[in-house]
């Protein structure tokens, strides 16, 4: 088999396998997706060799991320899919791989999906960092006025309040240009959607979008914490792979005023091997640094599994908490504990896009 990425005039040869896996996507949706999504995105695929018939894809989607006062490029993985008859025969695998090693050359620090099942990712190192919850407008909300977002007018002045409301709540999202407003009006139209703003005296102080022909339902709903109530259940989201292991550590930093740490730790990684082994991590205020010392890992040093990093840094779960802590025989003792509470992991984590 033979695996390569589609040249942008051949990516309309995947849309047959798409339709065949996604059969619950509109027309109109799918028409929307190659037309604009397909624009700028990268779509692995995997053939027989000699054969020119695609039997499994993986579609790289680009989003600008804020994180933490920088911005990146990262990839939201969708369109994971394999023809029927060629499933469980390593072809996801051997493209997760080829996707891994790409980003990492890179140095994209993390990748990112919304699974229809965890327990396909889980074996390749994803781990959950985002639940959501459902948000609802307050009895005081649904009495503001509202404003449909018509002109692109409307839409970039949309853009410009979501950014804000985004930088006073969130550490991590995506940054709401005006590409990804143009993006976003398509996309709602193509399942029959409107966005509107939510306005007190002439103010906007909220934005809901609802979509779906005969049975709309929520696409979002972002508003002032006075107009707002949520369910009080939440829904594991979003997955997460910490992809360059150097370029992620670089975020990670101390509380203020707390003093420098350096630490030895083993860190698990099953899939991309320059991120497994033993490593000196030096963190400040400004940020960390790593540096690999050895790929073998001592017995008895303090080791964790990539996934179980994933959720402590990312704010997710405490360190005592995160997958796999203390399986590999090394854990800090209580001295050391009190040393990495001081790392800032305090995340405000917000990803909400749908492809």
């Amino acid at each position: 088999m033979r695996a390569w990425y589609l040249k942008q005039d051949e990516k309309w040869k995947s849309r047959r396998l798409w339709e065949q896996c996604f059969y619950e996507d509109s027309a109109r949706f799918i028409k929307y997706y190659y037309e604009e999504k397909c624009r700028d995105n990268q779509i692995l695929v995997l053939a027989e060799k000699g054969g020119t018939e695609l039997i499994s894809m993986i579609h790289r989607n680009p989003y600008r991320m804020y994180w933490k006062g920088t911005e990146y490029t990262l990839d939201y993985i969708v369109g994971v899919a394999t023809a029927f008859g060629w499933r469980h025969r390593g072809c996801m695998r051997r493209l997760l791989n080829r996707v891994f090693s790409d980003q990492y050359q890179e140095r994209m620090p993390f990748t990112f999906l919304m699974p229809a099942d965890p327990g396909i990712y889980q074996p390749f190192g994803f781990t959950y960092v985002y639940d959501r919850q459902q948000p609802a407008l307050t009895r005081e909300g649904e009495s503001l006025s509202r404003l449909p977002v018509m002109e692109m007018q409307d839409a970039v002045t949309a853009g410009i309040w979501m950014n804000q409301w985004m930088h006073r709540r969130y550490s991590l999202f995506a940054i709401r240009d005006e590409a990804y407003i143009v993006r976003l009006m398509k996309e709602i139209k193509s399942e029959y959607g409107s966005l509107d703003l939510i306005l007190d005296r002439n103010q906007i102080v909220g934005m809901e979008c609802v979509w779906g022909k005969g049975n709309p339902e929520q696409r979002f709903l972002y508003a002032e914490e006075r107009y707002l109530e949520f369910d009080a259940r939440s829904y594991p989201s979003v997955m997460v792979r910490i992809i360059n292991l150097e370029e992620f550590m670089k975020n990670i930093r101390l509380k203020p005023g707390k003093e420098e740490v350096a630490v030895c730790i083993g860190i698990i990684d099953r899939q991309i091997g320059r991120n497994h082994g033993l490593f000196a991590w030096q963190v400040t205020e400004e940020g960390s640094m790593l540096e690999r010392l050895s790929e073998e890992i001592p017995e008895g040093v303090w080791t964790m599994p990539i996934e179980g990093l994933t959720q402590w840094l990312m704010g997710y779960c405490s360190l005592e908490q995160s997958e796999g802590y203390g399986l590999w025989g090394g854990i800090p003792d209580r001295a050391g504990r009190e040393i990495l509470g001081g790392i800032d992991t305090d995340e405000k984590i917000f990803i909400d896009e749908v492809v």
